[in-house]
């Protein structure tokens, strides 16, 4: 990927700082153990944290992608293992889990000091993704947006098969008419789980 001078620089922070506790009972009849669903292999031969890290190196460069753990995360062999795969200087370890947004300012903390004028993407590590490719060219969709307007924050989100009470739905407003041929939307709410 090739980018232009004036182009600021893509950065990426997945993160891995939940318990899963919606799942716990299914991860313990799965695998007889508490380790959180995204270092579990539950599809395939690779866990849900390694899957992130696949589909955000096609835009981002490994040692750009930041992940933030828990520091409990480091008792489990498949925690361990995944982390220490990752370039050392991009992993941020919480001493405790405080849910997003503290999870999303440490690592970004992080970013800032070593690229201040940086575009991230952030990427929950516990998602199943069936269509890759697609997700990824909103990804770039979204990169673009905020290169056009850095005071933006792009929010991906997707039309609803039928309601589900465990998750929260975004409110869309109109087109913004600046960006209308990328076909952005504005965001009139967001519905946190109802």
């Amino acid at each position: 990927m090739t980018h232009d001078a004036q182009a600021p620089v893509r950065c990426g922070l997945v993160l891995a700082g939940g318990e899963g506790k919606r799942l716990k009972r299914f991860i313990y009849q799965l695998r007889a153990s508490q380790v959180p669903k995204q270092y579990i292999n539950v599809i395939g031969t690779r866990s849900m944290l390694e899957h992130t890290f696949d589909r955000a190196e096609r835009l981002i460069p490994r040692e750009r992608l930041f992940t933030v753990a828990s520091r409990d995360h480091l008792q489990y062999h498949e925690a361990r293992r995944q982390l220490s795969n990752r370039p050392i200087h991009t992993v941020a370890l919480q001493p405790l889990n405080r849910e997003t947004g503290p999870g999303v300012l440490l690592p970004l903390m992080h970013i800032y000091k070593r690229y201040p004028q940086s575009i991230v993407a952030v990427f929950p590590s516990d998602h199943f993704i069936l269509e890759e490719e697609r997700f990824m060219a909103h990804v770039e969709l979204a990169f673009r947006v905020v290169q056009q307007d850095p005071s933006r924050i792009v929010l991906l989100g997707i039309k609803p098969n039928h309601p589900e009470a465990e998750y929260g739905y975004i409110l869309p407003n109109g087109k913004l008419s600046r960006l209308a041929s990328l076909d952005v939307h504005g965001v009139e709410s967001f519905i946190e789980k109802p």
